[in-house]
């Protein structure tokens, strides 16, 4: 059986992977841990698709929460000691997801007795702890090399009368996406920059295809065609902008990608960049000829957070309008098996609240909602992103 340690935003990455692998059965463990049975993906190739799970592996014991013992524990991780060899180190981590209260408390008590266990089984051994119990995270894990055996990243969930340990075999690659947000040639913090991990986890949520041609058409400087590259072997990738400078940002982050060899070469000749109006993109592509569209659009007006709510309802309109525009515009690329993963912003501030809310018009627009509602946002942050998935209808 493997699990998956979910983000900061459960839900979402919960339809990610079932967008991902959308026959298997997913079982969710306490708040952050799913449960699932699919060999399709090799754990690398699977860590490196997603853009909302933070660890994954599989489980390593499955038994009753009143049979469990830390000797237990130690010898199952001991298995991994050659019989001949000498004295080797084994490094651990101890994260409890999700477990009661008073078991939690018994819980926390056992990697020191796992410890002792190890050591009288051989091992000089070494617990990797976090602050404050809070979970190990995947920078460092990978620090510390807890997926390489006999070392172990150990994740805790109990339910019931049943306890569940997984043992990690790989975490998200912290500096790989840390560079594509940071480290890429043009960031655009002024007109909002959707994160690399929600424009990655947008572009699995609509599951593309080979043949498939994804379109952005608010592409700014090209976070959401960077990751549909990445993540996926579709044809042709098109972005556009109403404003030359974004549309030459864009370009120039391909061609970082590509210069930094995270990109191949000839990853070049799948991309189509052009500056155009949303309102008048058919002049620049064919009716019926996009499968997918994926894009942020316009957010708004930056926020301090002291606005009315008399300006965050009129921000709120001036988006609504742009999106009746824009929806107006693109259903004549679609197809009907074409699908929309999109983003209508919600504002929150200390004077009031107001938020897009497109879900009136789409009947009349010819679109249908495909998807319950999913919410990104973050604490510091004075709007959230509401993500809606369509298709024609």
């Amino acid at each position: 059986m493997n699990f998956c340690i979910l983000g900061s935003h459960p839900q979402i990455s919960l339809a990610e992977l079932q967008a991902i692998m959308p026959s298997t059965d997913f079982n969710i463990c306490g708040n952050n841990m799913v449960l699932y049975e699919n060999d399709d993906f090799d754990d690398q190739v699977l860590m490196n698709l997603l853009g909302g799970t933070v660890k994954l592996g599989k489980i390593l014991i499955q038994t009753k929460t009143n049979q469990l013992t830390p000797e237990f524990i130690a010898t199952e991780l001991s298995k991994a000691k050659p019989d001949d060899s000498s004295k080797i180190s084994l490094d651990f981590g101890w994260t409890i997801y999700h477990a009661p209260k008073a078991l939690n408390k018994k819980l926390e008590k056992f990697p020191i007795q796992i410890k002792k266990e190890l050591k009288r089984l051989g091992f000089s051994c070494r617990w990797v702890t976090s602050k404050n119990h809070t979970p190990l995270t995947p920078a460092a894990v990978a620090k510390c090399k807890l997926t390489q055996k006999p070392n172990a990243d150990l994740c805790v969930c109990a339910f019931g009368e049943n306890i569940i340990i997984g043992r990690t075999t790989q975490v998200q690659n912290a500096d790989a996406w840390s560079l594509r947000d940071f480290g890429r040639p043009v960031r655009d913090s002024l007109n909002g920059m959707l994160p690399p991990k929600l424009a990655r986890i947008l572009v699995n949520l609509v599951a593309t295809k080979k043949d498939n041609v994804i379109l952005d058409p608010f592409c700014g400087s090209g976070t959401i065609l960077m990751e549909a590259a990445l993540a996926t072997n579709t044809k042709k990738i098109i972005g556009s902008d109403i404003a030359d400078k974004q549309v030459a940002s864009t370009q120039k982050n391909i061609d970082w990608l590509i210069d930094e060899n995270i990109l191949r070469p000839d990853d070049q000749d799948r991309f189509q960049l052009f500056t155009s109006d949303v309102k008048l993109i058919n002049e620049h592509l064919k009716p019926k000829s996009v499968d997918l569209i994926v894009t942020e659009g316009w957010l708004g007006p930056p926020l301090q957070g002291n606005e009315s709510q008399i300006t965050l309802e009129k921000n709120a309109k001036a988006v609504t309008s742009l999106w009746l525009d824009s929806l107006t515009a693109l259903k004549p690329l679609l197809k009907s098996t074409s699908r929309l993963a999109i983003i209508a912003p919600q504002y929150r501030t200390r004077n009031g609240t107001a938020g897009v809310n497109l879900d009136p018009h789409l009947n009349n627009l010819g679109y249908k909602l495909i998807n319950t509602s999913l919410i990104y946002s973050r604490s510091n942050q004075f709007i959230e992103r509401k993500i809606m998935l369509l298709q024609p209808k």
